[in-house]
């Protein structure tokens, strides 16, 4: 029998149109992972650089469930993250790299504040993230992810670059901007950073996350212009919803001795207060859980434009990382620095990082008036340290213990300010609990007078510090001749140390001082510090302050003078700086600013990073004076 099939032609379109119907469906039909967070929890197996094993789960970090949603929000082109450290904020811009090859490709810039980081970021981070989720390796182009240039992934270019190098900025027309630790970027680089998404004016989508910044900066200023919504939580009790505040936490009046905090019990005992009800919530991981639990951001600036979005959180809704009690030892250690030592950082860092808000920084003015010892120049003074094998200690009378094979040495340091035709000086005597004296200052006229004036007080010749700033050759010359050392103020902040650990690996610290860089004269080595001008002078009048840097009751009339003439003021853009009043002679000043550098190397005063003998070595062995 004859049967009548349809024409071959009929068949391919019939074909296409179930070819064309299947494909419709497919876009058309909801998409369980559509949601960004259920994408992440459902293909996010580990986090490959997370402390925390197992797939990336939201109830662990619920204050990012918003900022990750707003990713692909179509009302929402700027969002901010202001959050404290290890608490997830980075995984915001990590998240959004590997949702845009897959939900909406488009050329992404992501942005770290230095090259050096940016391939750091994308090979020990970004890299190894999407090479551990399928659907995002499957787009990663046949040439993989090189270690520095475009990254061709089958549906999109992507770059990671430096914030702060003006070049990375320009010629590029970008869809997605995600900048990460943006309180380091140099004044400027996020309005270049905004202006690449001109180009996607309704598509683009810019990502800003960092710790707290310093008021003033562009980081702060940005943020101010954001919605401004913070992370709250409902009191179990009365329910009243809240934000985290650092002054409802109460410390058990037991832990304040005569003698100070009690670590312990402040660390064991520390409350919750409600700012309503008066309850107390315990410090448990249960009662954070709990709290989380009822968490939602509540925007504070109404204002806003509604296109900008801005996510506030810090260290007291961490559920798994450090406790309530860790963070009040932590604060008032970090007071106790300031108190003791002159340490403006850690009160700094604990502000910025832990309770992720921008620091406001002040003015101020020495007032030596209020540094006047009981004692006169030269006075002998039993506290004062000696050197024993490189360590300060307290007790140890001269001449040298026959019992210790080691000369035992004044733990006092001459500091010098260079002017044409003369020096000044002053000498300081420390003892190891990081208190000082004025032993000595004055003008002289020849180096070998002030050879002179360092044998007379007995001061090391390697407890001697030159400002080279002018006349270095002859700074030089001369430092090299006598084994002293040289040293140079400078307008950067911190300095780069590499600290080897007992593991053998490396890792970085900053300090405000530099490690040495030796430089030749002649035949003769000689060290050369650099220092962060404003570092010092902040500590120096947070010690005189607290009377913890005296002078005696007979210094010269020009000494009290040339103490009283810098002040600390504030730029138009929030920047502090330390200026000259008027045209005040200032190089006693000077030299008390260059003698913290020992005291600071010494551990004695200013910021004091981790004992090497616990924690690891300096790697440039020679760095240490």
């Amino acid at each position: 029998m004859h049967q009548n099939y349809p024409h071959p032609k009929i068949l391919m379109e019939i074909s296409a149109a179930i070819a064309f119907e299947r494909k419709l469906r497919s876009v058309l039909a909801p998409d369980p992972h559509r949601d960004p967070v259920a994408w992440l929890e459902h293909h996010v197996k580990s986090i490959p650089y997370s402390p925390q094993s197992g797939p990336f789960r939201i109830k662990n970090s619920p204050w990012l469930a918003e900022p990750l949603r707003a990713l692909v929000d179509p009302e929402v082109q700027e969002i901010a993250v202001l959050g404290s450290v290890q608490m997830g904020k980075s995984w915001v811009t990590e998240a959004a790299s590997c949702l845009i090859p897959l939900l909406a490709p488009g050329p992404t810039l992501m942005l770290q504040d230095i090259d050096r980081n940016a391939d750091d970021w994308l090979n020990t981070r970004l890299r190894v993230l999407w090479e551990s989720i399928p659907a995002v390796k499957n787009l990663i182009g046949p040439e993989g992810i090189p270690k520095k240039g475009a990254i061709n992934f089958k549906t999109n270019s992507a770059w990671v670059l430096g914030a702060n190098n003006e070049r990375n900025l320009q010629r590029r027309s970008i869809r997605y901007i995600l900048g990460d630790e943006v309180w380091q970027w140099g004044n400027g680089s996020i309005k270049e950073a905004l202006a690449r998404t001109t180009a996607f004016k309704w598509q683009s989508k810019t990502v800003f996350v960092s710790q707290g910044g310093t008021e003033g900066h562009d980081w702060a200023e940005f943020w101010k212009t954001t919605d401004q919504r913070v992370w709250t939580f409902a009191c179990p009790d009365c329910g009243h919803r809240q934000e985290y505040k650092w002054t409802s936490l109460k410390f058990p009046e037991t832990a304040l001795t005569t003698t100070g905090w009690d670590l312990n019990q402040v660390r064991a005992g520390v409350i919750y207060i409600c700012e309503k009800c008066s309850s107390e919530l315990k410090d448990t991981n249960a009662v954070r859980t709990r709290l989380n639990s009822t968490g939602a951001y509540v925007a504070t600036n109404p204002r806003a434009p509604k296109e900008r979005r801005g996510y506030n959180f810090n260290a007291l809704c961490s559920q798994w990382g450090l406790s309530w009690g860790d963070l009040a030892v932590e604060c008032i250690e970090a007071s106790r620095a300031y108190d003791e030592r002159g340490d403006t950082v850690a009160r700094q860092e604990f502000k910025t990082k832990r309770l992720a808000q921008h620091w406001q920084e002040e003015a101020d003015e020495i007032k030596i008036e209020e540094t006047v010892g009981e004692y006169k120049l030269g006075d002998p003074w039993p506290d004062e340290a000696k050197f024993i094998n490189g360590k300060p200690v307290t007790g140890i009378a001269l001449p040298p213990d026959p019992l210790n094979q080691k000369e035992l040495v004044r733990c006092r340091f001459l500091s010098v300010d260079v002017q044409k035709r003369g020096f000044y000086y002053t000498i300081r005597s420390w003892d190891a609990q990081g208190k000082s004296r004025l032993v000595a200052c004055g003008y002289v006229f020849a180096w070998s007078e002030l050879a002179d004036v360092q044998k007379k007080h007995d001061v090391h010749p390697f407890n001697v510090f030159v400002d080279c700033g002018d006349q270095k050759d002859e700074v030089l010359a001369a430092c090299g001749a006598r084994g002293w050392n040289a040293t140079r103020g400078d307008q950067r902040n911190e300095f780069a140390w590499k600290i080897r650990l007992p593991s053998g690996m490396t890792k970085t610290e900053y300090r405000p001082y530099s490690p040495a860089i030796i430089e030749t004269s002649g035949q003769k080595r000689v060290k050369v510090f650099y220092y962060s001008n404003l570092r010092f002078k902040d500590t120096l009048s947070t010690l005189i302050r607290r009377g913890r840097h005296t002078r005696a009751q007979d210094v010269p009339q020009e000494y009290l003078a040339q103490m009283q003439s810098e002040r600390r003021t504030i730029t138009s853009g929030g920047k502090p700086i330390w200026e000259q009043i008027g045209d005040r002679p200032n190089h006693f000043f000077d030299t008390e600013c260059i003698g913290l550098l020992p005291a600071m190397a010494y551990k004695l005063t200013g910021r004091v990073d981790q004992d090497s003998s616990e924690d690891g070595q300096d790697e440039n062995k020679t760095a240490t004076p």
